[in-house]
């Protein structure tokens, strides 16, 4: 598009050369019902070339306008979307204290229930449920494939049920 402006421009400048170097022809010019005589050589040239390029500059001005919308429209998407992301990270933050807290509280009141079993009943350590101990999060491995899960079957490392 630029490219076609700057020809523009150059074809522009060439026919101005020429009507100014003394090209002075001139021509009876007939458009349908209309008649003009002793028309300059170079004026079908310029007005030709002046309608195209106020179509160019009027496309020019609707890509622009379509492109500032576009990129306006994404602009928005972003924004909305960023600050959705910061929400919910924060809210993820708030649950991760709140979890930390909860779990920090109830490992202690564990462990005094433990400590408190210990002295009046007299049990021995071991004596404690399982039910009573804190649970211990299994640490995150990735799932088995389908495949890897017939062959640990046919070899007799796991049950066939999933």
């Amino acid at each position: 598009m630029i490219l076609f402006l700057l020809l523009l421009i150059a074809a522009v400048g060439i026919v101005a050369v020429y009507a100014v170097s003394g090209n002075d022809g001139t021509h009876d010019v007939t458009l349908w019902q209309w008649h003009w005589a002793a028309i300059p050589d170079w004026v079908p040239v310029v007005l030709t070339a002046a309608v195209f390029g106020g179509l160019l500059l009027l496309y020019m001005l609707y890509a622009g306008l379509v492109h500032g919308v576009r990129v306006g429209s994404m602009r928005r998407r972003v924004t909305t979307r960023e600050s959705a992301i910061t929400e919910l990270r924060r809210e993820n933050q708030r649950l991760r204290e709140e979890n930390a807290r909860v779990r920090s509280e109830l490992a202690s009141m564990d462990r005094g229930a433990l400590a408190t079993a210990d002295r009046t009943e007299g049990a021995p350590v071991a004596a404690v449920t399982a039910q009573d101990r804190p649970r211990v999060a299994v640490p995150y491995g990735p799932r088995a494939t389908f495949g890897e899960r017939v062959r640990a079957f046919f070899r007799g490392q796991e049950p066939a049920g999933y």
